[in-house]
């Protein structure tokens, strides 16, 4: 089964967002790293990405993304932060996979909601039919 990639520096937030899904029956990884995030996408085992803007060290997820974006197809993505005013953070509109940003605080339940709709549309199919 293909999995929700969680990225991010926060291992309470990663805890957290991971045990929503899992309790929605979604499977979950989450790191920390950039490396293992990019391993794990380029597998073909994602079926949607939530990406953290601060990753630490002056990283920025949006930048990531970014660049994921232009090296080949990605998976519906969700930024997830703190601070949605980001001047960098629109340049992602761009990109058919984006999903959105994800403003802390907010809904775990909505959270989940929406990537399971995106990263598993076949499962509402079926469930409507």
């Amino acid at each position: 089964m293909k999995k929700i990639l969680i990225v991010d520096n926060d291992p309470g937030m990663c805890n957290l967002m991971a045990m929503a899904f899992r309790h929605q029956e979604m499977e979950t990884l989450t790191t920390d790293t950039v490396s293992e995030a990019s391993s794990f996408l380029h597998s073909g085992d994602c079926a949607g990405l939530l990406m953290d803007y601060h990753l630490g060290a002056g990283e920025s997820g949006a930048a990531v993304l970014a660049k994921w974006c232009t090296e080949g197809p990605m998976p519906p993505f969700w930024l997830v932060t703190g601070t949605p005013d980001e001047a960098d953070v629109t340049q992602l509109e761009a990109f058919p996979a984006f999903q959105g940003t994800i403003a802390k605080p907010f809904s775990i339940l909505d959270l989940v909601s929406a990537v399971k709709a995106a990263a598993f549309p076949e499962e509402l199919k079926e469930m409507e039919a």
